[in-house]
């Protein structure tokens, strides 16, 4: 492996590239195996669900989707940078949300949205350094979802928070708007999809955030800055779930601690389904992509067939046992 170094002395990590041999396809090898499960399902939908391919219900699943992917997005830096993932982001987007209510009722859409932005910084970056000096992604981001849930619960004394604004507002429209019939989530979903794809393939960030996951020992030897680059990969996260629970409020006028239920598990599931290495190193924001709308998709065509809860769990968590075995033997017959 070489290193390339630069003006300012500073030595910069090459992009991974695919290793010798190997057909460019096999980069996107866990896109297209997720385009071709939506695919299967959504003509197995049209078949045994009459109302499943209707524009309305396809706009709920794109809405679900894109509360879902916009989470997923975050925890795939987390999961690139081969720390498995975060299990505080339902925690922080359900604290997010009351942040933004309460402080776009007094301060309007800006001085809610930079409340929210300075909440889910400082989420981030505690727990993301916290791991950088050696903290267990898992216990660490456990035990700080339960923190923000017990201070959500403490300051709002367990009641819902309502967001006061006039319904023309700024700060009720982002979330409630349909521009071109298209929910405002959807577009927000789209824009967050293509900046996180361009922020890991063509920046410096991305590639470190990579080249950490796949191995932090050269990554260290290249120069970059590991303990940065894991606050970053939090702090991201935070910052989408963040977005998630602004949105959330904004659209249903209130902040509630029972607002996203299954968030976690799904996003995590669709990070898992996109074929996102768990751990760390390979992976992109256009497999989540995929594997948020898969995820809708399955929970959506579960309502419609009238199953229960516990049945959606159990197929969602199928899908992800079944996605993450078929990747590592294609992985594995690749070598």
């Amino acid at each position: 492996m070489t290193t390339t170094p630069q003006a300012d002395g500073v030595i910069t990590a090459p992009a991974p590239r695919a290793a010798a041999g190997r057909p460019a396809a096999k980069q996107y090898l866990g896109v297209i195996v997720a385009v071709v499960v939506v695919v299967i399902l959504l003509v197995l939908g049209a078949l045994t669900a009459p109302n499943f391919l209707t524009v309305s219900n396809l706009l709920n699943v794109l809405r679900a989707a894109s509360i879902t992917g916009i989470v997923a997005l975050g925890l795939t830096f987390v999961t690139i940078s081969g720390h498995y993932f975060s299990l505080s982001v339902l925690q922080t987007a359900v604290l997010s949300s009351v942040v933004y209510a309460a402080t776009a009722s007094v301060a309007g859409f800006w001085g809610g949205l930079a409340a929210m932005v300075v909440t889910a910084l400082v989420v981030g970056a505690v727990q993301g350094l916290v791991i950088s000096v050696g903290g267990n992604p898992v216990v660490v981001t456990f035990a700080a979802g339960a923190a923000i849930l017990g201070f959500v619960l403490w300051v709002t004394d367990s009641t819902r928070v309502l967001l006061h604004a006039p319904a023309d507002s700024l700060a009720v429209q982002i979330g409630g708007a349909t521009p071109l019939g298209i929910p405002m989530a959807t577009w927000t979903f789209v824009v967050l999809a293509v900046v996180s794809h361009l922020v890991l393939q063509k920046t410096t960030l991305g590639r470190r955030t990579i080249l950490v996951g796949a191995n932090k020992a050269t990554a260290r030897a290249v120069g970059v800055n590991v303990r940065l680059v894991i606050v970053a990969a939090f702090v991201i996260s935070a910052l989408a779930a963040g977005i998630a629970g602004m949105l959330s409020a904004a659209e249903f006028g209130v902040a509630d601690t029972a607002q996203f239920p299954n968030l976690d598990i799904d996003a995590v599931a669709a990070v898992l389904v996109g074929g996102t290495a768990i751990k760390g190193g390979q992976g992109s924001a256009l497999q989540t992509v995929v594997g948020a709308i898969f995820i809708s998709l399955l929970r959506n065509y579960l309502q419609i067939m009238g199953l229960s809860t516990g049945i959606q769990l159990l197929c969602v968590g199928g899908a992800v046992v079944l996605a993450v075995a078929g990747y590592t033997l294609m992985k594995g017959r690749g070598k």
